[in-house]
């Protein structure tokens, strides 16, 4: 029962995040009414480093740390 209400949990945590996102895009790409796909690029960046740190060092904490940071490097190229 715990392993069942942990799912539940963690599947709409997840789909509230989804939902964040599929906003914040949906709006920025609506006001300024062009396909701007470097959002996008800047979430991949920063889950695949996020991830990658995580795996490597199993800290769940590090790797969002890195992965933040990865996204923000790359704002700033």
């Amino acid at each position: 029962m715990d392993t069942l209400l942990i799912n539940f949990v963690l599947g709409i945590s997840f789909g509230c995040i989804l939902f964040l996102l599929a906003t914040g895009l949906s709006l920025t790409l609506g006001l300024m009414q062009i396909v701007n796909l470097a959002h996008g690029a800047l979430y991949l960046v920063g889950a695949y480093v996020g991830l990658t740190v995580a795996q490597v060092t199993g800290s769940f904490l590090a790797g969002v740390l890195a992965g933040g940071i990865a996204a923000a490097l790359m704002t700033s190229i």
